[in-house]
């Protein structure tokens, strides 16, 4: 049996909803929300996996932040994930730039675990 991670965040879209949706639906989509309201284009995350699962995941976020600009400006996905391991460790992937920068989370989020 394998631990428990838990995965928050959040991705914000300047025109790539519409295939990000696809990609989420072809995946797993639990765990997915599209807020409404506001002026902001967004889909956030909120799911304790298995950390055998967690990899699916990430593999879902790669393949949205490597989604193509959608407009003149040039903005890409961008967001941010934080995931703690039950083994008491916790990452964050950083989305910019088309790719999910994988790192030791920072301190300063140790407070939402304690």
């Amino acid at each position: 049996m394998s631990a428990w991670v838990y995965i928050r965040g959040w991705l914000e879209f300047h025109g790539q909803r519409t295939e990000a949706e696809r990609i989420i639906r072809h995946g797993d989509p639990a765990g997915w929300v599209f807020p409404e309201g506001g002026w902001l284009d967004a889909a956030c995350y909120a799911r304790a996996v298995r950390s055998s699962g967690s990899d699916d995941v990430l593999d879902q976020v790669r393949q949205i932040a490597a989604l193509p600009a959608a407009d003149a400006d040039g903005d890409r996905v961008c967001g941010l994930f934080l995931v703690f391991h039950e083994e008491g460790h916790q990452i964050e992937w950083q989305v910019r730039d088309g790719r999910v920068q994988v790192a030791p989370a920072p301190a300063r989020y140790d407070y939402l675990w304690r």
